[in-house]
């Protein structure tokens, strides 16, 4: 079932980088390759949440950076 997920994620934004490729005009260089850059993170954050559920926001990383950060300035 995961898979499927995956295969349904991947549909889904190759029908928006489909639709989005069109606008743009032959010479936007920098804005095609912007958008498969952003797209393509997107979809790699998207899968990876897709097939491991339990891994930890953001939110854990920054506590983890920054609690030592502020404890040491109390």
């Amino acid at each position: 079932m995961t898979w499927l997920n995956v295969a349904g994620t991947t549909f889904a934004i190759a029908l928006i980088v489909w639709a989005e490729w069109r606008c743009l005009v032959d010479n936007q260089k920098k804005e095609r390759a912007s958008l498969i850059a952003v797209t393509g993170i997107a979809w790699l954050m998207a899968v990876l949440i897709l097939i491991f559920p339990d891994i930890p926001g953001p939110i854990v990383m920054f506590n983890s950076i920054f609690k030592p950060l502020i404890s040491g300035l109390k």
